[in-house]
């Protein structure tokens, strides 16, 4: 993992910073086979949940797995875990500690290749920019995002979670061509089986979306209000 000051630093500049072989082999193992048996039994039951769409819920859908919340035990372990929380208190800074939102297990679809739509996180809850903005300024998101197969489908706009969009990316984000892959400065974050991203969620960001090669990335969103 890098320094605990580069670390800090780095992922209040850019908004996001990977920290390679965050973890090892047998970690790496157990969560994936706690994941996998949600995401099979999910297409099992669904010809679109988990085919069509790029990732499926742990903890909203977990009552439906046939296993249920046991299964993911691991997964759930992970997401309190010590490590887990000394990254979130490095971050934190003078925000209000977060809370655990959901855990989503990115995957491969079955049906169809597509390109995501760029985005803030903050825009699905808020339906205007004025609206959206008020959100940013008094509340923050993070992801953290492990792969569990390398992984490079995450684009990033660095150092937009610290301040408001261009012209050019409003026009982007919220018009008819959210799916370009002409957003200007984005960088492509390429992780490796093992690897962990933490990236800032009001930042503009997208993935793409593949049959192949299998994807299996896990998701854990956290969220607090400033104080």
């Amino acid at each position: 993992m890098s320094s605990k000051p580069h670390f800090i630093e780095s992922f209040h500049r850019h908004g996001f910073v990977v920290l390679p072989e965050f973890l090892d082999r047998r970690d790496q193992t157990e969560m994936r086979l706690a994941a996998d048996t949600a995401l099979a039994w999910s297409r099992a039951q669904s010809t679109e949940t988990s085919h069509s769409t790029p990732r499926i819920s742990l903890l909203t859908q977990a009552s439906s797995f046939e296993h249920g919340a046991t299964a993911l035990t691991p997964i759930l372990a992970f997401a309190s875990s010590s490590r887990v929380c000394a990254l979130l208190q490095a971050v934190a800074d003078s925000s209000g500690f977060p809370e655990l939102k959901d855990a989503h297990y990115y995957h491969e679809q079955t049906k169809r290749d597509w390109d995501g739509d760029w985005h803030r996180d903050s825009q699905f809850s808020r339906t205007g920019p004025e609206l959206e903005r008020e959100l940013v300024a008094s509340s923050w998101s993070l992801h953290i995002r492990v792969a569990l197969e390398d992984d490079d489908r995450l684009e990033v706009v660095p150092g937009s979670h610290a301040r408001w969009d261009t012209d050019e990316e409003m026009r982007i984000r919220r018009g008819s061509g959210r799916a370009t892959d002409q957003m200007p400065n984005a960088v492509r974050v390429v992780l490796k089986a093992g690897d962990a991203c933490l990236f800032n969620a009001w930042s503009i960001h997208r993935a793409t979306y593949r049959r192949t090669p299998v994807r299996r990335t896990l998701d854990l969103l956290f969220a607090a209000a400033r104080v």
